[in-house]
């Protein structure tokens, strides 16, 4: 089927529907040009005829500091959950006297607390940089901690 599109209007026009009032700048496109644009369109890319050539810009590359902001909120919010055991696990412990026990859930706790600060990470420029370095630093967190306190970590979680 072909389409015709209006720069004007940015809207396609099937060639077998009749139209009251079409603009003057429409120009027939193939149907490969019509469901490329689509696809573009949809995926936050832009496009444009070109003396009648489409081209395709594809969408902006979301800035580092958004999907870093993003990615260490998610941390954050797995970290909460943590931390509630770690507390519980830390009651329980000061309720029989075990000092180690509560030695190692302060020094987990702080270490969970730092983790969005902790050098590597900050040191991450990239997405995937930034996620093995919280993998590495949570990893380090756990192989550190007591066997009893590490009950209360995910090992997949971060």
């Amino acid at each position: 089927m072909s389409v015709r599109y209006s720069p004007s209007t940015g809207f396609f026009y099937p060639i077998n529907i009749e139209y009251q009032d079409i603009p003057s700048d429409v120009f027939e496109v193939s149907e490969a040009d019509h469901l490329a644009a689509h696809t573009a369109r949809a995926s936050g890319g832009s496009f444009e005829f070109a003396e009648g050539i489409l081209c395709i810009t594809p969408p902006a590359a979301i800035p580092y500091a958004q999907v870093c902001a993003a990615y260490l909120d998610t941390v954050r919010a797995l970290r909460d959950g943590i931390l509630n055991r770690l507390a519980g696990i830390g009651f329980a412990a000061m309720g029989t006297s075990d000092a180690e026990t509560v030695k190692g859930v302060l020094e987990a706790r702080q270490a969970l607390l730092d983790i969005t600060i902790a050098p590597i990470v900050l040191a991450a420029t990239d997405l995937d940089t930034l996620t093995a370095a919280m993998k590495s630093t949570y990893a380090a967190i756990i192989a550190a901690a007591p066997p009893i306190i590490r009950e209360a970590f995910d090992p997949g979680a971060i």
